[in-house]
C-alpha cells in the first residue's frame, strides 16, 4: 500500500487536474456565442431605485 504522502499527492493532482479541466471548458471562447445565457460574470448588476 502506498504511504500517506503518495496518496496525498495523488488526490491533489486529481483535483487540480479536474479544476483545470473545468477552466478550459468554461472558458472555451469560440465565434458562436449563442451558448452564453444571461450576462458575463464580470457584467454589473441593474438594482432599480423602486426595489428599495
Amino acid at each position: 500500500m502506498p504511504d500517506k504522502i503518495t496518496l496525498i499527492n495523488a488526490v491533489w493532482m486529481t483535483m487540480i487536474s479536474g479544476m483545470l479541466a473545468a477552466t478550459i471548458a468554461l472558458y472555451d471562447h469560440k465565434p458562436d456565442q449563442s451558448k452564453i445565457y444571461g450576462p458575463f460574470a464580470s457584467a454589473r448588476s441593474f438594482t432599480a431605485s423602486s426595489q428599495y
